[in-house]
């Protein structure tokens, strides 16, 4: 697909284009989203679609973004009608372990009554969260990105923003796609703590 048609889709749904022009380091910034991108589903709030399949694609200008292109033939790769609300803003963090002179990836937590922030091995995190959330909310720690959560920590290390999808704030779909949706979310991101190649990907 040429430069063209990938800008046709991204004015189509401009969640598509994911601007990193604000990113000093965008060469590494870019790198740690394709490492763990395909761990991850993406939210687009302005069709209200969940993507599962997509490509992260670079123009030839990729000083200024990059574009998350969902496979336009993996239909049960993508779930419709997902309303907004159901996607909420966390604060946990995904940074590469070398911020923190630590092999693989940290999840960054802060402790709602102390302000205390956590680094803790994306291993660890995981079981931590899922416990957290279960015992909050009823509802595993499942993981989803937006437009917008690629970030740079001190313009030297790329970090994301997770939101999760709940749920329990979905309002039109059924309890069998409801359930598709959390699968596909925790299979994704449960495969990336059992793949230990995200343990040598930051060093």
């Amino acid at each position: 697909m040429n430069d063209s048609s990938l800008l046709n889709n991204s004015q189509e749904n401009p969640d598509l284009f994911w601007d990193i022009s604000s990113i000093t380091n965008k060469s590494k910034a870019i790198h740690f989203f394709q490492s763990v991108s395909s761990s991850f589903c993406v939210y687009s709030p302005t069709v209200e679609k969940i993507y599962s399949n997509f490509e992260v694609i670079l123009p030839r200008d990729h000083n200024s973004g990059l574009i998350v292109l969902p496979n336009p033939f993996a239909f049960h790769d993508t779930f419709n009608r997902v309303n907004e609300e159901a996607i909420k803003s966390t604060g946990i963090l995904l940074f590469p372990g070398e911020v923190f002179q630590r092999k693989g990836l940290i999840i960054c937590l802060t402790q709602a009554k102390t302000k205390k922030i956590q680094h803790i091995e994306l291993d660890s995190a995981s079981i931590f969260l899922n416990r957290l959330y279960l015992r909050r909310f009823n509802t595993p720690f499942l993981p989803i990105l937006l437009n917008g959560d690629l970030k740079e920590f001190k313009a030297n290390s790329p970090y994301l923003h997770l939101h999760r999808f709940d749920p329990t704030a979905v309002t039109e779909l059924s309890q069998f796609e409801i359930k598709s949706i959390s699968n596909t979310i925790n299979e994704r991101f449960q495969a990336m703590i059992k793949n230990k190649t995200h343990k040598r990907a930051y060093i």
